[in-house]
């Protein structure tokens, strides 16, 4: 995108939809259900892999998606949603690890963080140390990807601070831990990755792992490509 709007909550437009399985009251991710990595969906209808396309408000939708993913489902307005949660295990290279009940922030459907930040510096180090692992950025599916000069990781010593992308101030409240999602194949060329999650144990030496920040939002505004990031740390 060449432009997001950056709220309190996180960026306009992300994951203002889930889908919720109806048995559990849960909600469903492809940290969990792989097959969701399938469908693609706009702010305004959702896609399946067979090509169909539903408008949100469809009321055919519900049992479309009840039909591909085998079990009763319905599609969700975080904003309008109770607390919920969704399942992840922290083995992530096994889909049949124990499995732990993670809640999303309160009127949001983000996992932890309103915004996730990835470095390119970190993903090219990363890349160059292993290159018999893929490392698209689009695997990590960050909010925001910085062009920074910092050394492999450096940017988790923002953690606790401030820094500024244009407009928009975001404190770092942590590191991003790594799920089974950037594990998963995906469509555009992405193949399964299991040893991604071996190697980020062995690159990170201080958050075995993990890869990006966690952050919360100060100053809300509107992010653009080429916007300069200034900081602290910077």
């Amino acid at each position: 995108m060449p432009h997001l709007t950056v709220e309190p909550a996180g960026v306009t437009g992300d994951r203002t939809w889930g889908l919720i399985d109806i048995e559990v009251n849960r909600l469903l991710t492809a940290k969990r259900t792989g097959a969701l990595l399938g469908a693609s969906a706009t702010d305004d209808d959702v896609t399946l892999p067979d090509g169909s396309t539903f408008s949100v408000d469809d009321p055919a939708l519900d049992g479309a998606l009840t039909d591909w993913i085998g079990r009763p489902v319905r599609m969700a307005r975080a904003a309008d949603s109770p607390p919920m949660s969704y399942q992840m295990t922290f083995d992530p290279p096994n889909d049949e690890a124990e499995l732990f009940d993670i809640p999303t922030p309160e009127g949001s459907f983000v996992d932890i963080a309103a915004v996730h930040v990835v470095t390119t510096a970190t993903l090219a180090a990363c890349a160059s140390a292993r290159p018999d692992v893929d490392w698209d950025v689009r695997r990590f599916r960050p909010n925001l990807l910085l062009d920074v000069g910092v050394d492999p990781f450096g940017e988790e010593r923002w953690i606790g601070h401030e820094f500024s992308v244009g407009p928009v101030r975001l404190r770092v409240d942590g590191p991003m831990v790594r799920c089974a999602m950037p594990l998963r194949a995906q469509p555009g060329g992405l193949d399964r990755q299991p040893q991604l999650f071996h190697a980020l144990n062995d690159l990170n030496p201080n958050f075995p792992g993990h890869l990006g920040l966690c952050c919360s939002v100060v100053t809300s505004g509107l992010v653009s490509v080429g916007d300069l990031v200034t900081g602290p740390q910077l």
